[in-house]
């Protein structure tokens, strides 16, 4: 009877586990489509990937979407020069506009690194740029670290190398979304 009952309870937890995949799967593929850049404070991008986003990101600063980008999470072997490169943006823009985080090391020290950012530049209402299979997680734990703050949303839809492993990298970060979602307080504590 209780073999019955746990061979249930696990096809049942099975099935739900892969229908959320499937459904964050096909979310985070068309977020990039559903989300117009819209006007902000300041705009601040998570490093990641193959520089796209941090080109994104340059883009929407040139359009003047905001008045200010803070490039968190960088590696701190890359150069800012590098850095303003992977933006596009010319170097006048670069100096007085960007600011660059190497501290964070991961999406908690991301959102902890740009509410300090956003706190100090007086902002609250900012557009956040990171990969669209990304968005879900990070914006669970931008909202846990800056309730108050108005976020908005520039998601980038991978393209080129960033698309290698793209089903490891969306299950591994299906797993990573429900540990927050389900554990919002253990984010504190690292990514």
């Amino acid at each position: 009877m209780i073999n019955r009952f746990v061979f249930w309870i696990s096809i049942a937890l099975a099935v739900n586990f892969i229908a959320g995949l499937l459904a964050f799967a096909i979310a985070t593929n068309r977020l990039s489509e559903m989300f117009v850049p819209e006007q902000a404070d300041g705009l601040v991008v998570l490093t990641g990937g193959s520089g796209e986003r941090i080109k994104y990101a340059g883009d929407l600063l040139q359009q003047n979407k905001a008045k200010r980008l803070l490039i968190t999470g960088a590696n701190p072997d890359v150069s800012h020069n590098s850095l303003r490169k992977l933006s596009g943006l010319p170097k006048a823009r670069f100096s007085c506009c960007v600011d660059v985080d190497n501290k964070a090391k991961n999406t908690v020290g991301n959102a902890r690194q740009i509410s300090l950012w956003a706190s100090a530049q007086n902002y609250d209402h900012l557009l956040i740029v990171t990969s669209s299979y990304h968005i879900p997680r990070a914006w669970l734990i931008l909202r846990t670290e800056m309730p108050d703050t108005r976020l908005a949303l520039a998601p980038v839809k991978s393209i080129g190398n960033a698309r290698q492993h793209v089903y490891r990298r969306t299950l591994l970060e299906y797993g990573k979304y429900l540990v927050v979602l389900v554990f919002p307080a253990q984010q504190r504590q690292g990514d």
